[in-house]
């Protein structure tokens, strides 16, 4: 029997610790839990949800501020809800596909130390396995046993994708001699708890949060999940291909919030569109979505001299015709600066999860040029800490292609000829140039040179040209400089980035290269090729 899940091996949470937290109460008694995301909306599981008849829905009640169900605590308050949108792809079977619901409730919650929202994950939000997480609810302590009144929390750890994968499948074979059977496609889940058993969520702690700690140290926390189900309550699971089916176990299943993101920002914006209310979903402070204009003016805040909200999460999609590019000027920018970019950032991408740049801090960006593409994505976020003035940025679409000037970012998408500024007449100085060049899938990027000659210096300290194997600069793979041909260059992946820096003295005529992208397999094929010519080269 699979069950919905609860907290089992926790203990009895200190007042006002779970102050997202909310209980979902029908003719008043507990049935699964909630997280508070603005002052109207809460997500919960969709499980919760096996009747969204007017019937029902009348009995239900969302109670926040909760703590001690006996007794109405300090800032204690009940709602009636206005609405319930389950995801249309959601699916009872296991693994229980898209488990996920937001509830609008008819009256606005009043925030305060014990109650405020949770923050969302950022899309890309990267928390490894084994990091500990906490669940809080009203659910059973153990397998059939009671409800208890006062919130109860539990820590678990991440689990690692593949195992949790594992596991499930194992939970879905009906006999030990079948092999697991095929997950779904769809894989919207994650898990956590340890496989000795012992911790885990039960039976009416459905729908709660799973929150983890993100940030530089852990500074503050993020639903990562929403509480979904478990094959029994706090059972090892470590041995399972061991076991008879009815006897096997699972850790926590919760939905993966990041995967969802995108849905749950849509229907805030729908709602908030039928409202007519441009903040009421207090994600974005701004107007965001699509922009299909040719030319126009991002900004955030709405008003010079504001700076923006903080727990912030706003998308623009701009899309230009066929024959045009896309052109972005930063007209102003101020956000909280940090070296990595990871609390208040705005990326710019282009398809799915291929950023061209990712700004923060106050130096105002040179131009982003996206050559021959016709869509991006604009994606700011902000923590909940330091807000800048914010950004003011003009997006134009132009006609062909353009050659792009010293202090700008442009998009490879095609093998091509790069060069330094003006070449083959030298570059000038104070120039910083960076080509962000993306290859198909399976392939990489090699660059090959044809001419090259910058100011020699000691680590290349002048000027330079820096391979990188990503966007946000971590992965050096080459530093050049001086009057040498360097050997051709391979990416790691299908990205590489190439940043040109000139200092203030002392200028060359550059470089002239070109990009070509080699599939896998021919990499391969050149690989053995080059052994086995050396391995001939040695016999003789």
């Amino acid at each position: 029997m699979v069950h919905s899940l609860r907290v089992v091996g926790g203990a009895e949470a200190s007042y006002g610790s779970h102050p997202w937290l909310v209980s979902l109460q029908y003719r008043g008694s507990h049935f699964c839990g909630g997280a508070i995301l603005t002052d109207r909306w809460i997500m919960t599981a969709a499980h919760c949800f096996a009747s969204l008849s007017k019937e029902f829905l009348s009995g239900v009640r969302v109670v926040v501020g909760e703590f001690d169900q006996r007794i109405e605590d300090e800032e204690e308050q009940v709602f009636v809800v206005k609405s319930v949108s389950v995801h249309e792809k959601y699916h009872h079977a296991l693994p229980m596909s898209y488990d996920i619901a937001l509830m609008e409730l008819e009256q606005h919650i009043r925030m305060g130390a014990r109650v405020h929202p949770i923050c969302l994950p950022l899309p890309d939000e990267s928390i490894p396995p084994e990091t500990s997480c906490s669940v809080g609810g009203w659910g059973r302590v153990k397998e059939k046993g009671r409800l208890p009144a006062v919130l109860r929390e539990v820590q678990l750890d991440l689990v690692d994708p593949a195992k949790c994968k594992y596991v499930l499948q194992t939970v879905r074979s009906s006999n030990l001699n079948q092999r697991p059977a095929r997950l779904q496609p769809a894989m919207t889940v994650l898990c956590a708890g340890p496989e000795r058993g012992g911790r885990d969520a039960c039976q009416g702690d459905s729908g709660g949060p799973l929150v983890c700690p993100a940030g530089s140290h852990g500074r503050y926390w993020v639903a990562l999940g929403v509480t979904s189900w478990g094959k029994g309550c706090g059972r090892s699971w470590g041995n399972n291909s061991s076991r008879l089916p009815s006897r096997r176990g699972t850790p926590g299943v919760f939905t993966d919030v990041r995967l969802l993101l995108p849905w749950i920002k849509r229907k805030l914006r729908d709602a908030e569109e039928q409202q007519q209310a441009a903040a009421s979903s207090k994600l974005c402070s701004v107007r965001d979505g699509p922009v299909t204009d040719s030319e126009g003016v991002i900004r955030n805040p709405a008003h010079p001299g504001d700076h923006y909200d903080n727990n912030q999460l706003c998308v623009w999609t701009l899309s230009v015709p066929p024959g045009h590019s896309i052109l972005l000027e930063f007209d102003h920018f101020d956000l909280e600066n940090d070296s990595y970019c990871r609390y208040d950032r705005l990326s710019v991408s282009v398809g799915t999860h291929r950023p061209v740049g990712i700004f923060c801090g106050s130096v105002t960006p040179g131009p982003v040029l996206l050559n021959n593409s016709q869509s991006a994505t604009l994606l700011f976020s902000s923590d909940i800490t330091r807000a800048g003035s914010g950004f003011v940025i003009t997006h134009h679409a132009v006609q062909g292609r353009s050659d792009p000037g010293c202090g700008t970012v442009v998009l490879v998408e095609d093998q091509t000829a790069v060069r330094s500024p003006n070449y083959p007449q030298f570059y000038s100085n104070d120039c910083v140039l960076r080509w962000v060049v993306y290859a198909p899938q399976g392939h990489v990027v090699k660059l090959d040179f044809a001419d090259f000659y910058l100011e020699e210096s000691d680590r290349c300290l002048y000027d330079s040209l820096t391979v990188l194997g990503d966007v946000e600069g971590i992965e050096e793979i080459a530093m050049l400089c001086g009057d040498s041909v360097p050997p051709p260059v391979l990416s790691y992946h299908s990205v590489m980035v190439l940043q040109f820096t000139s200092d203030s003295s002392i200028t060359h005529r550059g470089f002239s290269a070109t990009l070509t992208f080699i599939s896998h397999t021919d990499l391969h094929d050149q690989a053995t090729a080059g052994a086995e010519s050396r391995r001939d080269q040695d016999d003789e």
